[in-house]
């Protein structure tokens, strides 16, 4: 949505809102789910059939026609791999020879990773900012996300949801005037049959609305964020409140779920969880099944797992996840350093799947950001969103103040770091003080991340 539309949706009545959600839901779903949607989801499904060698097969036969499509239509790879011959790389095993990808690439010249045979100006652009705060652009097609979206289908399908059924959401749009004092906190989408909570209005004032709320529509499936419905499960726990029957399952992406809220969650809802790990680089797709494993979808990517060396680690090793996508042609990414971090497992699942086993991803520890009346905010990485800025972190050391360190990118004004703060206010509210901080380069935790959320409360 971008800032004119924003402005007027945000002044429209509440039943208007629905209104403009369900429009935008319906051009999402005809992106998502129109023509070739339900072939996809049979070719998908299909794999869920193959052996382990079959599989293999399937993912060498796509990283072959990427490679050789690479090399002869996108400009990054045409110059990055002249000195690789096609004879060198006989097996997956030697990916090794091929470099790796920084997000640096990425970020500051998307355009050179672009097949030349799709034209630019009819893709769509999706745009993120990922677990390092570091925006990006993301080329694809329609049919490329229709392909994503096969994937996300088959993950729940394994998990026993209905794709297809009512869901509530608790995610990163700002679906709700930061003012706004009384409840309805959340909106319609109803096409999508998605009901959209705020994240951002999760006080202990407003918590029994949203339970009321979610009582009363129990959906299907909620698709959330770990950090939010943790605060409402966790206000459940002090209050007493039981919330079983409300949903039949959760699922939880883009932050590390920690044991401890699994564990609240689980038992206030009485609905077992399944984590999903994913990008908007359309490249890589890991989830866990009713077992509790997390497995890597090999038929969406190939992961490597490596040492600092460069080296292949072994299993029970915390090792760099270096991506190589399978599924988006316009915009191929060989090689991809994603910034986060996992332990592979050499464990067989009881469920039957034919994909790897991952025992925990690390990369996605972030803390969140407290307010004055009592909120914790996380994952502030959208407020970054078509700004120019390349990198971003955020500190806290006080309730009432956070500092917000910006590297800043060609085209940064006035302007822009006046709207990086009413996004900002949008989320935090305006008890709040913004610091923000210009430097040269943000400094890196351990194994080379930006972690986006530092807290010393």
């Amino acid at each position: 949505m971008n800032v004119c539309v924003a402005k007027i949706y945000y002044q429209l009545p509440a039943g208007m809102q629905n209104i403009f959600l369900s429009s935008y839901g319906l051009y999402l779903q005809k992106i998502r789910h129109g023509q070739q949607y339900r072939d996809f989801c049979r070719q998908v499904n299909g794999h869920l059939a193959l052996s382990k060698g079959e599989l293999a097969g399937v993912q060498w036969q796509g990283f072959c026609k990427l490679l050789a499509d690479s090399r002869k239509y996108v400009p990054y790879y045409r110059k990055a791999l002249k000195d690789i011959s096609a004879p060198e790389v006989k097996c997956l095993d030697d990916l090794r020879k091929l470099p790796l990808l920084e997000k640096e690439v990425l970020r500051t010249s998307p355009e050179t990773l672009v097949d030349e045979r799709y034209e630019k100006k009819k893709l769509l652009v999706v745009h993120t900012t990922g677990t390092t705060g570091t925006p990006l652009k993301i080329y694809c097609t329609p049919d490329v996300r229709k392909k994503n979206y096969a994937f996300y289908r088959r993950f729940l399908q394994q998990a026993g949801i209905n794709y297809s059924g009512r869901r509530a959401t608790f995610g990163g749009r700002i679906i709700v005037p930061h003012n706004q004092k009384q409840p309805p906190f959340w909106r319609y989408s109803y096409f999508q049959k998605n009901i959209l909570f705020s994240s951002y209005h999760l006080t202990e004032k407003n918590i029994p609305s949203y339970i009321t709320a979610l009582r009363k529509i129990r959906p299907e499936y909620i698709d959330t964020y770990p950090s939010s419905l943790f605060t409402l499960a966790k206000y459940a726990v002090q209050q007493g409140i039981s919330l079983k029957g409300i949903s039949r399952a959760i699922i939880t992406s883009a932050e590390t779920l920690f044991p401890e809220q699994r564990k609240i969650i689980e038992d206030v809802f009485d609905a077992q969880i399944f984590d999903q790990y994913g990008a908007a680089e359309m490249c890589v797709f890991v989830g866990q099944c009713g077992h509790g494993s997390y497995h890597v979808h090999s038929d969406y990517a190939i992961i490597e797992f490596l040492r600092e060396d460069g080296s292949r680690a072994v299993p029970g090793e915390e090792a760099e996840v270096v991506c190589t996508g399978l599924i988006n042609p316009v915009m191929p990414l060989i090689r991809y350093r994603i910034g986060d971090r996992a332990v592979l497992s050499d464990r067989e699942c009881e469920c039957g799947s034919p994909f790897p086993v991952v025992e925990k991803i690390i990369g996605r520890a972030d803390d969140v950001i407290l307010t004055p009346d009592g909120r914790r905010i996380g994952r502030l990485s959208p407020v970054l969103k078509g700004f120019p800025v390349k990198e971003a972190q955020y500190r806290q050391k006080v309730i009432d103040e956070i500092d917000v360190l910006l590297v800043k990118d060609q085209g940064f004004s006035v302007d822009t770091e006046k709207n990086i703060i009413m996004e900002l206010k949008k989320r935090l509210g305006g008890k709040i003080k913004i610091n923000i901080k210009y430097v040269e380069v943000i400094e890196r935790s351990k194994g080379g991340k930006l972690k986006s959320i530092i807290s010393e409360l």
